[in-house]
């Protein structure tokens, strides 16, 4: 199964420039299985909705390799990464 790693992205405002200022972070980082044409599908593999999720370019490179980038393995959504673990 192919797999794209999204970033579920949460805004906040900037206490440095403004209440209209919005500082945009990476609340969690997803897996979603692909599909037929290489794209996400419409939910990830912890079932939530794909459409406001940033994908990610990231793509391994061998079999064995993380499903996410090695940066950003604090911020990996625990429900994609156990649901990744073979049985």
């Amino acid at each position: 199964m192919a797999i794209t790693a999204l970033r579920e992205l949460v805004e906040s405002p900037s206490e440095d420039f403004g209440p209209d200022d919005v500082l945009t972070g990476v609340e969690a980082v997803h897996a979603a299985p692909d599909d037929a044409d290489g794209r996400p599908g419409e939910r990830t593999l912890c079932g939530k909705p794909t459409a406001d999720m940033e994908r990610m370019a990231y793509r391994p490179d061998r079999p064995e390799a993380p499903w996410l980038p090695p940066d950003m393995t604090a911020s990996a959504c625990r429900q994609c990464a156990d649901a990744l673990q073979p049985a």
